[in-house]
């Protein structure tokens, strides 16, 4: 009988050290999948304010054409539209960005982002 019952409390230890460590993984392993989207947003948002510096400046200008550039190490294409232009970057992480300024007052109203990634 004893023997029973020490074998069911080794077990009862190695299973609630299981679920322990079980659980210290997951957490790890979601504090670091968080870790890796913020670093990408971040990024992401480094991509978008150096396109959106680059436009206002050339609004400001009067010198916003369509081509290919590079500013602050983002490299981006520019296609204008009716309501503004639509702005293709390829890296660092590629993304679409669809501009909406007026070239009467130069002032860029809004934007929306285009991605086709899915996080970490």
């Amino acid at each position: 009988m004893s023997d029973g019952f020490a074998c069911l409390y080794f077990l009862m230890v190695f299973l609630l050290c299981t679920a322990v460590i079980t659980t210290a993984m997951t957490i790890q392993e979601n504090r670091l999948k968080t870790e890796i989207n913020v670093q990408k947003a971040d990024q992401l948002a480094m991509e978008e304010a150096a396109v959106l510096s680059y436009i206002k400046c050339a609004l400001l200008n009067d010198h916003l054409e369509e081509g290919s550039f590079e500013e602050n190490g983002v490299s981006f294409s520019i296609r204008q539209t009716a309501h503004g232009a639509t702005v293709s970057i390829g890296s660092p992480y590629a993304e679409i960005l669809d501009i909406t300024f007026s070239s009467d007052n130069q002032h860029v109203y809004d934007y929306d982002v285009i991605r086709s990634e899915v996080p970490a």
